[in-house]
């Protein structure tokens, strides 16, 4: 059958990174050695306009279309759905993602035939082809769907969490490449921390952490250094490879085997120290992503971040030692005073990492923040207003009894000109090659960490 992936377009104000989706990437690339005849449509680099996938799906003509759906993007997800519902009436129509799989019964009132519940791989097969001849999903795991009367019901547990080794990787073909920046991978999925703000530990799409064996890692960066003529790699994982044996190992691993391919990895500050910082330089890591989120060891705590500023102080350390660049994200408005809020700007200014990006706190669904937002001090005005529920601005309908609006604005802004005076260039401001960048929500532009060379350019 011809099956159309939809990736939509997110409500971020911003760009953010030129990054293909390895999710629906995985999910096509298992149909497709199926037998089946597979489409992507990421409109983030598409296009903003909606009638491009509509265009697409005149002349695919897919007999199902799959919707990729997380919070950021759900409002423009259900536009399309209702859209190609009215115009389509006997396309099937599934959707999975974070966000699907929090509130699967809207995605069904937005149209869609079928929710496949946190991983698909193991079921998307049979989901295509039994919504393709309409049969009864009724026994297959982790759907939510409606039947021939129009009642939405429920299969029983949800399907079995794949081994990454297990699964093929990704056909790089299935992407429109010249559209992006750089090239990406998973080593791992999943994360054993429980971060209060971050909905990833709680089983919405995966329970536990699956970590692949170092020579399928290497294996497939040289696949995409020898296919593509990679010559960089972002992995995605939310915490590269999770364990300090398996970094170790991969790491001493990719050195014997001569790989030669720069890498960049999102990581806790407690997972390196010297001899894990050395070793990632060795085997070709150009840049560090820390999640620091605050400079306050009481918001950290109340956050359940599970790290202290000492741990982040020396990991940031120990990245600098070793000649990584280090990128450091925060969350101004994590539940604390405004003393403690304060406490970022100095600790900023004592890590001095390459690249400082702040955001404002997004009680995303999915997390204890969203579920029991008063009792955090934090007001959502609208909980089903998911246009506000992305990253890039300052959004009227998020605010905090600890930390008001004025107040926000004005330790953004205190924190930009003490930046500034340490020598640190503005996102709207910094040009290629700055060696100290940072971004706030009151940035016009974010920065894009992953741009290529300019004698490089998109990805062939």
């Amino acid at each position: 059958m011809r099956v159309l992936f939809a990736v939509p377009r997110s409500c971020n104000p911003k760009q953010m990174y030129r990054e293909y989706p390895l999710g629906v990437g995985f999910l096509g690339t298992v149909l497709k050695q199926e037998g089946h005849d597979i489409r992507i449509f990421d409109q983030n680099v598409q296009g903003a306009d909606d009638g491009l996938l509509l265009d697409l799906v005149s002349g695919f003509q897919p007999d199902v279309v799959g919707f990729s759906v997380i919070t950021p993007n759900y409002p423009v997800a259900r536009s399309q759905m209702r859209r190609v519902r009215e115009l389509y009436r006997e396309l099937r129509i599934m959707a999975g993602g974070v966000h699907a799989s929090l509130f699967p019964e809207e995605l069904l009132a937005a149209g869609a035939d079928a929710v496949v519940i946190g991983e698909g791989e193991q079921v998307i097969g049979e989901v295509v082809s039994r919504l393709g001849r309409g049969a009864d999903l009724s026994d297959l795991q982790g759907v939510v769907f409606r039947n021939r009367a129009g009642e939405i019901l429920c299969s029983s547990g949800r399907a079995q969490k794949p081994s990454l080794d297990g699964l093929p990787f990704v056909d790089r073909a299935l992407y429109n490449l010249p559209r992006y920046t750089h090239h990406s991978m998973l080593a791992s999925r999943g994360c054993p921390y429980h971060c209060a703000f971050c909905c990833n530990y709680t089983g919405t799409i995966r329970s536990g952490v699956s970590v692949r064996r170092h020579e399928q890692i290497i294996s497939e960066m040289e696949h995409l250094r020898d296919r593509f003529g990679a010559n960089e790699i972002f992995f995605a994982d939310d915490i590269f490879l999770v364990h300090k044996a398996d970094i170790v190992q991969f790491c001493r691993a990719c050195v014997a085997r001569k790989v030669g391919v720069s890498w960049i990895g999102q990581m806790r500050a407690d997972q390196v120290d010297a001899e894990v910082a050395a070793l990632m330089a060795e085997a070709g890591c150009q840049r560090v992503y820390f999640g620091v989120e605050s400079g306050s060891d009481t918001v950290l705590q109340n956050a359940r971040k599970g790290i202290t500023t000492d741990h982040i102080r020396r990991g940031v350390r120990a990245a600098k030692g070793a000649g990584l660049r280090v990128k450091t994200g925060w969350i101004y408005g994590l539940p604390g005073s405004i003393t403690e809020q304060y406490r970022s700007i100095d600790f900023m200014l004592e890590l001095r990492p390459h690249e400082i990006s702040i955001h404002q706190l997004i009680p995303f669904p999915g997390t204890v923040y969203y579920s029991d937002a008063a009792r955090f001090g934090i007001r959502i005005r609208d909980p089903k207003a998911f246009e506000c529920f992305c990253y890039g601005g300052l959004e009227g309908d998020i605010r905090f009894d600890y930390l008001s609006h004025a107040q926000l604005v004005q330790l953004l802004e205190e924190t930009s000109a003490a930046l500034e005076a340490a020598g640190y260039l503005s996102s709207d401001q910094a040009a290629r090659g700055a060696e100290y960048i940072y971004t706030t929500p009151l940035n016009r532009s974010s920065m894009n960490v992953f741009q290529p060379n300019p004698a490089q350019g998109a990805l062939a």
